[in-house]
């Protein structure tokens, strides 16, 4: 993922990802219907190629021409991977409960690990680092084990030497995506300053060789400004000061200011207290790294630097502030399209609620967008969120004004909410002040208002009229809904090739299905069993995908959510195969009730949860991850109980149902993957 998300934009990773994952029901699929293949001798070969396949992935990642071709290259070494699998439960289906418990402990482990992993070698070492384990994989299966000595000796040195030499690089200037970072490369003069590449991104400091100054780009997109420490004169002119220089707020909480600029206006408007939170360490450590050239903004007595997620951060303090700034997360329209699948709560109506509470009584949000679709749905949101504050659509206008700085390419909205209503003394006073620096106001309370929004600030029309007009999905994101940048009614565009390629795979293998089972004669359990083995599949991705959105504002950073649940219920899980396999050790045949306390299990858990965060969201980290652990741990410990039982039960038809229920599994928890992420856009998590 690391890996990849530098190479494209998220909608692409999402499904480069999917077709992955898709590589371990097929390769189940081969063993299946090839008996010969599932010959435990052939499984050093098997892990070999797998070997290969990843270094072939890597190397390719790093050539401009052929990067394209990791849509297919991608699915070979979990296809390998799925055939080694499926042939070691085949062999031995009895030890189905140990062997299961192995593979999640190994996979809850992996996830612990490739955060330090990532954070120390980069995403291209740490996938090599992948093929070392599969080949040090191999030689352990081998009885004959010189060629897989010499492939590990061999994966090692080239690992080794990328680590020394680095020899296999990404060249951000040639990506197959058309990412913000290439285009900034392409000018003469511009080159990669520093870089900097772990578990959250690949950091990049551009300086783009026109005199301009030098950028922040995170994954090749997000780019964002480092103010010079001189010859800064041009920055006065962005639409993010107004904010800063019309109200000179004391104390300041910014979200997101990546490369300093948010805090350079908040030092030049004489701010006594700044607090800024980045979700990228790295972003803070290449400021901090070229303090002389920036001027040291985040060393300055008043700033106060977190790493950090700012809305999980804000709902753990009771502080209140005089300016709440949300600045561009991206800058291009074709970039914020890239990230139309990017969930995004600091743009919901729940955090806009929450930026209200934490302001000061005469206190703002400021909020820079990035072109008009952006700003009618921060405004719906807005509205949303003030009608929850008891205000009406007509009275929430009162609290907001807008503007565009049309000199700007694209040109670049602003939209402000006061705490306290914009009197039309207020509104004429800062509309001047706009149009003196060169802005064009789009709404100022009793003064500027243009259809169809005049008829909602005259109250003869609910803002919901004008969202429902609308050619876009322009309605509010909540924390249910968080995304933000999808305006696409009903299924995205991007989502569309991978459902219906889906729906290709789903048919196609339900018919191989019928086929093999009538062949087979797999007797009573010939088509429930692999209904079972789906149900599974898509049960536990869904589940998997439900608890990380549902706790990640608890804990904070994404990269610790992500982790900690994952490894949570991954290792957990295996426990829980482990201990069914010891306490079951004669039943053969399937049964209802792991199922039901799985259901049981994750509905008391839906009910508590948000009771348990409400409470306990003050407290420091690690007792809010040992929270998570303990909440999710008896889920985890029943998920990790059907899916070894089944295999076990399966066993009775042979080994080939062993294999088949193995690959039902693989391609349903890859449609469960999709499934999710597409009943999420339209009906919520």
């Amino acid at each position: 993922m690391r890996l990849f998300s530098v190479l494209f934009f998220p909608p692409t990773v999402f499904a480069i990802l999917s077709l992955a994952i898709l590589g371990i029901g097929l390769g189940a699929a081969l063993v299946t219907w090839q008996a010969r293949w599932r010959e435990r001798d052939r499984l050093p070969l098997i892990l070999g190629l797998a070997v290969l396949s990843v270094l072939l992935i890597t190397v390719g990642a790093t050539i401009s021409n052929v990067q394209l071709a990791l849509f297919g290259l991608v699915v070979l070494p979990y296809l390998f991977i799925g055939m080694t699998l499926t042939t070691l439960f085949s062999h031995t289906p009895q030890r189905s409960p140990q062997l299961y418990m192995a593979d999640l402990l190994g996979a809850g482990l992996g996830a612990l690990l490739a955060v330090p992993l990532l954070n120390l070698v980069g995403g291209l070492n740490a996938v090599l680092a992948t093929a070392v384990l599969l080949a040090l994989a191999g030689v352990i299966l081998a009885s004959r084990r010189n060629a897989g000595l010499v492939l590990l000796a061999v994966t090692l040195l080239l690992l080794v030497t990328n680590l020394l030499y680095p020899w296999l690089t990404v060249d951000m200037s040639r990506l197959p995506a058309a990412k913000p970072i290439a285009e900034s490369l392409s000018s003469p003069g511009s080159t990669v300053v520093d870089s900097r590449w772990d578990a959250f991104a690949r950091t990049d400091l551009v300086d783009p060789g026109d005199g301009g100054p030098y950028r922040v780009y995170m994954d090749g997109a997000a780019g964002s400004v480092m103010p010079p420490a001189g010859d800064n004169e041009f920055l006065w002119q962005d639409i993010g000061f107004f904010p800063f220089a019309t109200e000179q707020p004391q104390r300041v909480f910014l979200i997101g200011p990546g490369g300093g600029l948010d805090v350079w206006f908040a030092l030049q408007s004489g701010a006594e207290e700044i607090v800024g939170v980045e979700v990228n360490p790295a972003t803070v450590a290449l400021v901090n790294a070229y303090a002389a050239y920036n001027g040291d903004l985040y060393g300055q007595d008043q700033v106060d630097m977190r790493i950090d997620d700012g809305r999980s951060l804000l709902r753990r303090e009771q502080s209140q502030y005089d300016l709440i700034f949300l600045s561009q997360l991206v800058t291009l329209a074709a970039e914020r399209n890239g990230y139309s699948l990017v969930e995004n709560d600091a743009y919901t109506v729940e955090a806009f609620s929450e930026f209200w509470e934490h302001l000061t009584p005469n206190g703002q949000i400021g909020i820079k967008l990035y072109d008009e679709p952006t700003l009618t749905r921060a405004l719906a949101t807005a509205l949303a969120a003030l009608r929850g504050q008891g205000l009406t659509d007509q009275e929430g206008l009162q609290h907001i004004i807008a503007l565009l700085d049309s000199n700007a390419d694209p040109p670049i909205p602003l939209m402000i909410i006061s705490k306290s209503p914009f009197t039309r003394d207020d509104a004429l006073s800062l509309g001047a002040v706009a149009q003196q620096v060169g802005f064009t106001p789009l709404f100022l309370p009793g003064v500027v208002a243009q259809p169809p929004l005049d008829s909602v600030a005259d109250g003869s029309m609910p803002f919901a009229e004008v969202i429902a007009s609308a050619e876009n999905d322009l309605s509010p994101t909540t924390d249910n809904r968080p995304f933000f940048y999808q305006f696409e009614r009903g299924i995205p565009q991007t989502l569309l090739p991978l459902l219906w390629g889906l729906v290709v795979v789903l048919l196609l293998g339900t018919a191989l299905l019928a086929i093999h089972q009538r062949r087979a004669a797999g007797g009573r359990w010939a088509f429930s069993a692999p209904l079972y083995f789906a149900g599974l599949g898509l049960g536990f991705i869904m589940v998997e995908i439900g608890v990380i959105q549902q706790t990640r504002l608890f804990l904070g950073h994404p990269t610790t959510a992500i982790t900690v649940v994952l490894a949570t219920l991954l290792i957990s899980g295996g426990l829980g195969s482990g201990l069914a396999g010891r306490w079951m050790r004669e039943q053969n045949s399937f049964s209802l009730w792991p199922l039901l306390t799985v259901i049981i299990v994750l509905g008391l858990w839906l009910l508590l949860w948000p009771l348990v965060q409400e409470r306990l969201v003050g407290a420091a980290l690690p007792l809010r991850g040992l929270i998570v652990v303990v909440s999710l741990l008896p889920l985890g410990l029943v998920l990790g109980i059907p899916f070894p039982l089944g295999l076990r039960a399966v066993a009775a038809g042979g080994q080939q149902q062993v294999a088949l229920a193995w690959a039902v599994n693989g391609v349903m928890s890859v449609a469960g993957s999709v499934l999710a992420v597409t009943l999420a856009i339209l009906s919520g998590f």
